[in-house]
């Protein structure tokens, strides 16, 4: 029977150290499942959901503090069980755009929360637009796992772009 583990590494960002990660992970017989790499000013973080048999997962979570140590990364590991599928009703995708400044993503975070809305992936991103002026995205999937009114949920995300002065367009895929 396979056993899940999710694993996160962090540390400076140079070719190859995810590969010291990816190697580690197919030399203990595990499989990634699922992963993701992200670069964070000068740092890179990798988390990935790996499966394997108890030895396999065994191994890792021995060898991967040391490889960790090795290469100077700060790594997290955490015993999980595989996904379970959910009946969703509405997957939505959401986009906001506005000036930089603080507190934007709590506000869009927050609004899904109060509806009992699960985050799926949330990336956000000051980007330079002039000499003087920062621009800010943040892209949202989530999902919907009953029975809602969406034309209510989108005049709210739209009342709440108003209020906050935010540019934001959001998308509702009935699955």
């Amino acid at each position: 029977m396979s056993q899940y583990l999710v694993i996160t590494a962090v540390g400076t960002d140079r070719p190859g150290i995810s590969n010291k990660v990816t190697r580690l992970v197919t030399e203990s017989s595990c499989n990634i499942v699922d992963s993701r790499i992200a670069s964070f000013g000068n740092e890179f973080t990798l988390i990935m959901l790996l499966s394997g048999t108890a030895n396999a997962i065994s191994r890792i979570e021995n060898t991967l503090p040391l490889l960790g140590q090795q290469h100077d990364l700060i790594t997290m590991m955490k015993r999980t069980s595989p996904h379970q599928e959910k009946d969703i009703f509405y997957t939505i995708d959401a986009f906001i755009e506005s000036e930089d400044r603080p507190g934007l993503t709590e506000k869009f975070t927050d609004f899904l929360a109060n509806r009992d809305i699960d985050l799926k992936t949330l990336s956000a991103q000051t980007l330079k637009k002039s000499e003087n002026q920062n621009t800010f995205q943040i892209q949202i999937t989530a999902e919907i796992f009953k029975e809602c009114h969406i034309i209510e949920i989108q005049e709210e995300f739209e009342s709440l772009c108003a209020s906050l002065n935010v540019s934001g367009k959001i998308n509702f895929y009935k699955n």
